[in-house]
């Protein structure tokens, strides 16, 4: 009799025959699924996740797995809403621990900062995986809901707090929001794409950065910067 292949690392355990109907055993083997995916992408990157190997790595018929996930793109794209996942949860902890607008501003870009560092997969397999020539399909936004929306959700509401403790009024929140992303994603983006730069001291430049990224949000909330220009003809 053929042995059994041992698991991934971390991978949930399943039971070794899915019941028909029974809900725990196919959410059981849907998260080991997605956990082995997890395993082989940090291994080989998005070429070592396929079907056979994911079969491989949990003992199993590769057409019994397309039951649960049709393409390996789905499985990625379920990696993406499972990393969306722990980072909503990881800002939402550091931000509901905070009680003012300031204090609750800063964590949110703290945590999304560690968070991505802290697990370069996920930022490799979510931001520099798919795309044009990779032939991984990124999921459209709603495909991510809720967590991706969740996140959108939760910025939007502290920059309103900080308008309002600012008393700026709501008039700049939506570009305050989208410049605060854009310079997160630029730090990150410097520090996973430009390893071979002698970084000094990380700890003292995330912290430099969210430092600026505070600042220029208030800025912009005032309307100093990011505003659109004004139009002399006007008066």
């Amino acid at each position: 009799m053929e042995a059994t292949p041992p698991s991934p690392p971390g991978t949930p355990s399943v039971p070794s025959r899915v019941r028909r109907g029974n809900s725990e055993d196919h959410r059981l083997l849907q998260a080991a699924i997605v956990a082995a995916a997890l395993e082989l992408f940090k291994q080989g990157g998005t070429e070592a996740v396929t079907m056979q190997a994911l079969a491989s790595s949990l003992g199993r018929s590769a057409m019994s797995l397309y039951r649960y996930f049709d393409s390996k793109n789905a499985v990625l794209q379920e990696l993406w809403r499972v990393a969306y996942a722990e980072c909503l949860l990881a800002m939402r902890a550091r931000v509901e621990a905070r009680s003012t607008p300031t204090e609750r501003h800063r964590a949110l870009l703290e945590s999304f900062l560690e968070f991505w560092e802290s697990r370069p997969d996920y930022y490799q397999l979510v931001y520099r995986s798919a795309g044009a020539g990779s032939g991984i399909e990124r999921p459209l936004p709603e495909a991510l809901m809720p967590s991706y929306g969740d996140i959108i959700s939760l910025a939007t509401a502290i920059t309103t707090e900080l308008a309002d403790e600012l008393g700026t009024g709501h008039e700049h929140v939506t570009v305050a929001t989208e410049m605060r992303l854009a310079f997160l994603m630029g730090y990150l983006q410097s520090r996973f794409a430009n390893p071979r730069y002698p970084w000094r001291d990380l700890g003292v430049l995330r912290a430099a950065c969210v430092d600026a990224i505070m600042a220029s949000v208030v800025l912009c909330l005032e309307g100093r910067i990011g505003a659109a220009p004004r139009d002399p003809a006007a008066g």
